[in-house]
C-alpha cells in the first residue's frame, strides 16, 4: 500500500512540475525618455522576454526609424525624432508567441514625451557679476561691496543685478556687431515673453505641426520638413476631401484648408503657411481619385489556379468556380510563393488583368482578377481570391499543440491506471481481512 501511495504522490509531483515548466513565462515592456527638446532624436527600447513576433509602431509628433520591428525573446532599440509636443509613440504587439508557440494577446504600450524645460535667467551673490551687451560685442561687469547691493548697466540689450539677483531686460532686436539670439528662418523659433512684448519682433516660423484628412491616410507619415504627401487608401466613392492642419506657430496663417472637391484623376492640393514676418512655405497633397467602376455583365468562362512552391513545382488548387460567384477563399502552405492563374472569357475583345498573385506573404493575400471591356475600361467585373498563406510559426504551433495534447492524455491514462491499482489493492485487503 505504501508503495502505491508513493507512486501516486510521485506521479502528482511529475504532473505539477510538467505544468509549471510548460506554463507561459513572458513579459512585454516599452521604455524611453519622457522629456526631450524639439528636433532631438531619442532612443526607445522594446523588451520582449519569452516572446517572439512582430511589434508595430506608430507615432504622433515624432518621426520613427521603423514602422515595425521583429523581436525574438530579446530587447530591440528604435529611434524617434521629436517634431512636436506632446510626442506619443505606441508599440502594438502583433501575433507574438510565447515559448510554447502559443499566440499571446497583449495590449499596446505608449510613451509620451513632453517638452524639456530649459532654465532661463540666473542668480548672483555678493561680489558677483552681471552680463551686459554693448554695440560691437559683449562684456561682463559687476561690483561687490560686502552685503550691499550691486548694479550694472549696458548700452544695448544688457541686464542688471541688484542684491545678488538678476533679471533680463527686453532683448535688442537690432544688434549691431554683437551676437544675436534670433534664430534663422529655417529653425523652429519659439519666442520668449520679452519677444512677445516687443512689437518689432516677427516670427519666421512657417512650419506645420500636423495635417489630417477626412478620408484615406497620408504617405509618408507627416514630418514638418516633408512637403509632399500622397493620400492613400481612398475609397473610389469619395468626391470631396476635408483637409485640416495646425501650424507650429499660432501667429502663422494657413490657406488651402477645408472641404475640397476632387476631380477624377490626379489632384494636387497646395497648403500654404505664411509666417508672421510674411515668409511663405507650401505643402502639397496628391490625391488620385479613381473613376467609378461601372457594373457590367462581363464574366469569366472558366478559372484554373495552381500554387507554385519554392522549388518551382505546380500543384492545382481545387476551386469550385462559378461565373456568378465573385469571391473565393483558399489556404496554402508556407512554402507556396506564387500562384499561376489561368482564366478564360466568354467572348473575344475582353481584357483580363490579374494582380496580387506573386510574392505571397504570410497571412491573407488578395488576388484580383479584373474582366475589363475593351471599349470602356471603366466597365469591369472583378473576381476576388482570398489566399491565406500559413506561416512556419503557425505550422510549428499546431504540431506543438498536438504533441502537448498527447502528453496530457498519456498522463491522464497513467493516473487512471494508478487509481485502478489502488482500488484493486484496497478490495483485495478487505477480502483478505474477512477471511
Amino acid at each position: 500500500m505504501k508503495k502505491i501511495l508513493s507512486s501516486f504522490i510521485i506521479l502528482m509531483l511529475l504532473i505539477s512540475c510538467y505544468l509549471t515548466v510548460n506554463a507561459a513565462s513572458y513579459n512585454f515592456n516599452f521604455s524611453g525618455p519622457t522629456e526631450a527638446t524639439k528636433g532631438q532624436t531619442v532612443t526607445l527600447t522594446i523588451t520582449a522576454t519569452g516572446l517572439t513576433g512582430k511589434v508595430a509602431l506608430s507615432s504622433t509628433n515624432a518621426s520613427l526609424s521603423s514602422s515595425s520591428v521583429w523581436v525574438e525573446k530579446n530587447s530591440v532599440n528604435i529611434t524617434a525624432k521629436v517634431t512636436g509636443f506632446p510626442a506619443k509613440i505606441t508599440a502594438t504587439p502583433s501575433e507574438l508567441t510565447d515559448n510554447e508557440y502559443n499566440i499571446v494577446n497583449l495590449s499596446s504600450k505608449t510613451i509620451t514625451i513632453n517638452e524639456k524645460k530649459t532654465s532661463t535667467g540666473g542668480s548672483g551673490s555678493s561680489g558677483g557679476s552681471n552680463n551686459s551687451g554693448s554695440s560691437g560685442g559683449s562684456n561682463n561687469s559687476g561690483s561687490s561691496s560686502g552685503g550691499s547691493s550691486s548694479s550694472g548697466s549696458s548700452s544695448s540689450g544688457g541686464s542688471s543685478s541688484s542684491g545678488g539677483s538678476s533679471s533680463s531686460s527686453k532683448p535688442n532686436t537690432k544688434p549691431s556687431g554683437g551676437t544675436s539670439s534670433t534664430q534663422s528662418p529655417d529653425k523652429n523659433y519659439v519666442p520668449n515673453q520679452s519677444d512677445l512684448e516687443n512689437e518689432n519682433v516677427h516670427s519666421s516660423n512657417n512650419y506645420l505641426q500636423s495635417i489630417t484628412v477626412s478620408a484615406g491616410n497620408l504617405s509618408p507619415e507627416f514630418y514638418r520638413e516633408t512637403f509632399e504627401y500622397t493620400v492613400e487608401n481612398l475609397d473610389e466613392n469619395v468626391t470631396e476631401l476635408e483637409i485640416s492642419a495646425i501650424a507650429e506657430d499660432e501667429r502663422a496663417s494657413i490657406s488651402g484648408l477645408g472641404l475640397i472637391s476632387l476631380n477624377e484623376g490626379e489632384n494636387r492640393l497646395p497648403i500654404s503657411v505664411t509666417a508672421e514676418n510674411g515668409n511663405v512655405r507650401e505643402y502639397v497633397l496628391i490625391v488620385n481619385r479613381k473613376q467609378k467602376i461601372q457594373e457590367s455583365d462581363l464574366r469569366l468562362q472558366t478559372l484554373e489556379i495552381s500554387k507554385i512552391n519554392r522549388n518551382g513545382e505546380f500543384t492545382k488548387l481545387d476551386i469550385p468556380f462559378e461565373k456568378e460567384k465573385f469571391e473565393y477563399s483558399v489556404d496554402v502552405e508556407e512554402d507556396i510563393i506564387d500562384l499561376d492563374v489561368n482564366p478564360t472569357v466568354e467572348k473575344e475583345g475582353i481584357i483580363v488583368e490579374t494582380t496580387g498573385d506573386k510574392n505571397l506573404k504570410n497571412g491573407e493575400n488578395i488576388v484580383s482578377i479584373n474582366v475589363i471591356s475593351q471599349e470602356d475600361e471603366n466597365i469591369q467585373t472583378t473576381y476576388i481570391i482570398k489566399v491565406n498563406r500559413q506561416s512556419a510559426m503557425q505550422t510549428s504551433a499546431e504540431v506543438v499543440k498536438m504533441d502537448e495534447t498527447w502528453k496530457i492524455v498519456v498522463l491522464i491514462v497513467e493516473l487512471l491506471i494508478l487509481v485502478g491499482e489502488i482500488v484493486l489493492y484496497v478490495v483485495t485487503i478487505r477480502r483478505a481481512s474477512k477471511k
